[in-house]
């Protein structure tokens, strides 16, 4: 089964190329760098040619931020393929290192495709650590879905899921993993955790991929030694977005409360 990155939402209208795969040859590569090749659907025009570029420019940097944080690992080399792909992006199984990203016209934007093309290779960096994020479950997602935000806090939108867990009945996902990485519910509390982690309990990106771990609520004993991780997020989301009623959260990161 795919990783995927989706929205939380469809896009109407738009249609995915049959084969993707097929678009790696080497009249569709734009460039290379040390861990990344960059191929374009020639369908995409100049403004697909331009978002490669955008890619180029910006994946060895990223790269080397995330390999930071999973403390020094090595993951790849990658390709990453851009295509007409309204759902976001994917990759086959968490280890597998071709990346088929949406890409933008209309104007380009190469951000938009880095910021999936992160999402997708922090997975394999999770796969890499083999240590408890697991990309096809709700903990290694919302990782995935942090980080890359992180990068690129503009190119959200259509992507944020906080607002889905906050609006639901708050079922636990830091206990336990909800064995999917498309449900927006599960996703969007574990985006949630991390965030709370990283900019309410002032922990660090790197101490917070580095406690790796088959639960939330288990990263989170590794980290502070407690074992109270989602009575301590939950009770503090509730006094400043009450149950009941929309949160009317726009992003994924609400924190420091």
């Amino acid at each position: 089964m795919p990783s995927v990155f989706s929205r939380t939402f469809p896009v109407p209208g738009a249609a995915v190329a049959g084969d993707p795969g097929g678009l790696i040859t080497p009249g569709n590569l734009q460039g290379q760098t040390e861990h990344f090749s960059v191929y374009v659907d020639p369908g995409l025009g100049p403004d697909g040619v331009q978002d490669a570029q955008g890619v180029l420019a910006s994946c060895e940097t990223d790269y080397a931020k995330v390999a930071g944080y999973f403390g020094g690992l090595d993951a790849g080399p990658f390709n990453v393929i851009l295509f007409a792909n309204p759902g976001g992006a994917y990759h086959q199984t968490c280890a597998a290192t071709d990346l088929f990203c949406d890409a933008r016209t209309n104007p380009a934007d190469g951000d938009y495709s880095e910021f999936l093309n992160i999402a997708e290779f922090v997975e394999v960096f999770e796969a890499a650590q083999a240590a408890g994020w697991d990309c096809g479950m709700s903990n290694g997602e919302g990782l995935s879905r942090v980080l890359a935000t992180d990068a690129y806090p503009n190119e959200l939108d259509g992507f944020a899921t906080a607002s889905s867990w906050l609006d639901s009945n708050r079922q636990n996902f830091v206990d336990r993993n909800d064995h999917s990485d498309t449900n927006p519910l599960a996703n969007g509390c574990s985006v949630l955790f991390l965030n709370w982690l990283r900019f309410q309990l002032n922990f660090t990106w790197p101490q917070i991929a580095g406690a790796a771990a088959p639960t939330l609520e288990r990263a989170y004993n590794k980290l502070t030694g407690k074992s109270d991780g989602f009575r301590q997020f939950s009770s503090l989301l509730v006094s400043h977005f009450p149950k009941g009623g929309p949160s009317g959260l726009t992003t994924d990161n609400p924190f420091p409360l």
